[in-house]
């Protein structure tokens, strides 16, 4: 049982560790699209997607972010693989409210709002380097409070699922033979603890990093202005609307 528990934690770290990384490999359109125009197109794609009840609608805005995603060279695989987990997250949180409220509509249709909501953002961020996307933030007005909220959650979820994959797999590493219940409880609190004290000592560190450098956000790289973009989205929401 522990070492399902383990094999969890570790594949679950691997996978938030991979949400929030930026697609360097392969240069597409949406990388050039300015980043306030990306932002603000997610933002229109996450709404399409959470004030509907419609599968006809959810199923449009589904397919639409898959085929922008997929004409501008990204690769639908990565797109879902690191969108799938929340999907499947969230079916196991409401299914037991649609089994008391006999309502198995509802336990499709919100984790394909989840779903649909999830592919945008993770468009946004294969396509957009995290300080691109707080500089697109302060050219949209947006409070100063919501882009170092972004910052903070970013560099300490980054650290903290990093030092615990780092810890389990040096625990794998280390240990010879199977261990019974009583010594994995002991040995997960001493990781749990070296765990915090890792992702406290290195946060600090970048925070202090940060704070030499200076947080503030300036480019002076051209962008595309996304006519293609803007255009794209708005006959989506036109036959959102008409639907």
């Amino acid at each position: 049982m522990h070492l399902l528990i383990e094999k969890t934690l570790k594949h679950a770290a691997e996978y938030f560790q991979n949400f929030f990384i930026h697609e360097y490999t392969r240069k597409s359109y949406l990388h050039e699209v300015h980043p306030a125009v990306k932002l603000a197109g997610t933002a229109v794609l996450i709404l399409l997607s959470i004030t509907t009840f419609d599968p006809k609608k959810l199923m449009l805005t589904i397919v639409a972010i898959m085929l922008l995603a997929f004409n501008t060279g990204l690769s639908l695989k990565e797109l879902v693989k690191r969108s799938y987990l929340f999907t499947v997250f969230s079916f196991v949180i409401v299914l037991p409210v649609s089994i008391s409220e006999q309502d198995f509509h509802y336990a499709v249709i919100f984790p394909l709002r989840v779903f649909s909501a999830i592919l945008a953002i993770q468009m946004l961020i294969m396509t957009t380097k995290l300080n691109e996307i707080v500089y697109a933030m302060k050219r949209l007005k947006l409070p100063d409070m919501l882009s170092d909220t972004i910052w903070l959650t970013y560099r300490y979820t980054t650290v903290m699922f990093r030092d615990l994959l780092n810890i389990m797999l040096a625990r794998e590493a280390r240990r010879l033979t199977k261990s019974n219940h009583s010594e994995v409880l002991k040995r997960g609190g001493e990781m749990l603890g070296l765990y915090f004290l890792r992702s406290f000592e290195k946060a600090e560190k970048i925070e202090m990093a940060m704070r030499v450098r200076g947080k503030h956000v300036s480019f002076t790289k051209r962008y595309d202005p996304g006519y293609f973009y803007l255009a794209y989205l708005a006959g989506v929401s036109a036959w959102w609307l008409m639907l």
